[in-house]
């Protein structure tokens, strides 16, 4: 009899730690899948932060516009405003006026790099062997 008591026991405690260690597998498994969900929530809450920024920014922006637009409507009677727009836009001068335009000499560095780039671009050879074709062609 004590032997079949030590078995029972046996058996309970061997069922008891599948038990548990099920439990405790699934209970890892769901851990997981929590946390796996949590981060994509967290990867759509950024993407939908960042278009929400972006809208807010495009908003400002049209709505600006829309603020200069209806500053332009207003003074569209105005012939002061009228000819700003004319010398700004549009480059018109009144009798008499002459446009004076500042031109600075190039700069050397970058005129030398330009240089470098039509060195090596097919262009640049293709111009220098055209010479010798053209005068190849007007032979023939």
């Amino acid at each position: 009899m004590v032997a079949d008591f030590k078995k029972k026991q046996k058996s309970e405690v061997s069922a008891n730690k599948i038990v548990f260690k099920v439990a405790g597998i699934l209970f890892i498994i769901i851990i997981a899948v929590l946390i796996v969900a949590d981060i994509k929530i967290y990867q759509k809450k950024k993407e939908l932060v960042a278009q929400i920024n972006n809208y807010k920014r495009q908003i400002e922006e049209i709505q600006k516009s829309s603020q200069n637009l209806k500053a332009e409507i207003a003074n569209s009677d105005n012939q002061d405003y009228i000819e700003k727009i004319a010398y700004e836009q549009l480059g018109e001068q009144k009798p008499g006026e002459k446009e004076v335009i500042f031109v600075t000499p190039p700069d050397k560095k970058v005129d030398q790099a330009v240089q470098l780039e039509d060195f090596w671009s097919a262009h640049y050879w293709f111009g220098w062997l055209d010479g010798p074709w053209q005068w190849l062609k007007s032979k023939i």
